[in-house]
């Protein structure tokens, strides 16, 4: 495999694979702007254009102070900087770039190399361990990165790797966060102890693994008070068919707390209107839900599907785009609608928290949190398996946590 030396290459490189994963041009060109700015500053500081791990921390301490001090969300410029170093890294690493939006999945024989055999085995254990979809996806992504380095470095199976080749990866996990390095060891792990196990493998490397400390839930969420929630609402022009879908769409999520994909995935057949219910399997765990059709979202959903008679739009799918030929929405763009509709109704974004469609969830878990209704309820509200699943809520009852709290006296 070609070593790539310089960070032109590195760009030149990386472009094309977005291209080819058919990135939009906007994307594109701020990725190459972000790059041409590490570019000049290499330039200034070494005297060559060459691409090293020492050249990109120096230029993320210098430029962001990275790594921070604190555990924080990282704001949108500190993730273009280490979205930029990170994909020139990782194409210098393995010629390719991961996490990225692919079109069409990649066979496991274009990267398991001679071990096809074993990763199709570890894939049907996942399944038969009744693993989420979602997380079975995300471990094959893992276990992908792991061969891509192991190709990169000559080795074509498990069955020769070496200590130093473990060490050797971890290593070149610096660049990700601590939560995303922490789940793709974890995987690693799994990874080597189900080759022990099923005879694949003479030694058990998983020992070999470290286990990574991260914090979670760190991420707060936008606190939506009743005035914020009214004035959006009220800035909604629902005289055209765009407003009155996404009044529907905000609705389902404040009112039912549905997820972003289950609304964008809502079908016609989904809404029992005899019944005054919407009931669907969940995305996220597959789990069948019935969620009452309350009177404001059925006369939302209502009056929108009205509209779309009107222009005889034809598709099994509730919320589809406004313009022919009338495709239903893909997840982003129900995201999108929250922060549209939030700037129009100039509602300024607070530093530090989030504040896209999923706060919207956290708003109705603040609700019910507030009227005393008890975890286990809010659970099955929200659709969760687990009741610990509910807990990051908690942290949104602010009311609830100062009655939790302990005066100086008592401490």
């Amino acid at each position: 495999m070609k070593e790539i030396l310089t960070i032109k290459e590195a760009l030149e490189g990386t472009i094309a694979v977005l291209e080819n994963y058919r990135y939009s041009k906007t994307t594109i060109q701020n990725f190459k702007w972000d790059c041409l700015k590490f570019h000049k500053y290499a330039l200034q500081k070494q005297g060559t254009d060459s691409l090293n791990n020492e050249i990109c921390f120096m230029y993320l301490k210098e430029s962001i102070d990275y790594p921070f001090d604190e555990k924080r969300p990282l704001t949108s410029k500190e993730g273009r900087y280490i979205r930029c170093i990170r994909r020139l890294l990782e194409y210098q690493q393995y010629q390719t770039v991961f996490n990225v939006k692919k079109k069409e999945p990649v066979s496991i024989a274009a990267w398991a190399a001679n071990d096809v055999h074993y990763v199709e085995k570890y894939i049907e254990a996942m399944q038969t361990a009744d693993n989420s979809e979602n997380t079975k996806i995300i471990r094959t992504s893992h276990i992908c990165k792991f061969y891509m380095f192991l190709i990169s470095h000559d080795v074509e199976s498990t069955k020769n790797i070496l200590p130093e080749h473990i060490s050797t990866f971890i290593k070149t996990l610096e660049i990700y966060s601590l939560t995303f390095t922490k789940h793709i060891l974890a995987t690693l792990r799994n990874y080597f102890r189900f080759l022990y196990k099923s005879g694949f493998l003479s030694n058990d490397w998983s020992y070999l693994v470290p286990r990574v400390k991260a914090c979670t839930n760190l991420n707060v969420p936008e606190l939506w008070e009743k005035e914020d929630i009214e004035k959006l609402l009220n800035s909604i022009d629902r005289g055209n068919i765009a407003g009155k879908r996404d009044y529907a769409v905000i609705l389902l999520a404040l009112q039912l707390g549905l997820r972003v994909t289950d609304i964008a995935e809502l079908k016609l057949n989904n809404l029992k209107w005899e019944h005054n219910e919407i009931v669907i399997i969940q995305h996220k765990n597959r789990k069948r839900t019935v969620y009452p059709l309350l009177k404001e979202v059925g006369w939302a959903i209502a009056d929108y599907l009205r509209a779309r008679e009107d222009i005889k739009i034809d598709n099994p799918y509730v919320f589809v785009k406004i313009n022919a030929p009338y495709d239903k929405l893909q997840r982003a763009s129900v995201g999108y609608i929250l922060y549209r509709r939030r700037l129009y109704a100039g509602l300024k974004k607070k530093s530090g928290v989030t504040c896209g469609m999923h706060s919207l969830r956290h708003a109705l878990a603040r609700r019910l949190l507030a009227n005393n209704t008890s975890l286990y309820t809010v659970a099955d509200i929200m659709g969760h398996t687990s009741y610990a699943s509910s807990s990051p809520y908690l942290k949104t009852d602010i009311e609830g946590m100062r009655v939790c709290a302990l005066s100086i006296e008592e401490v």
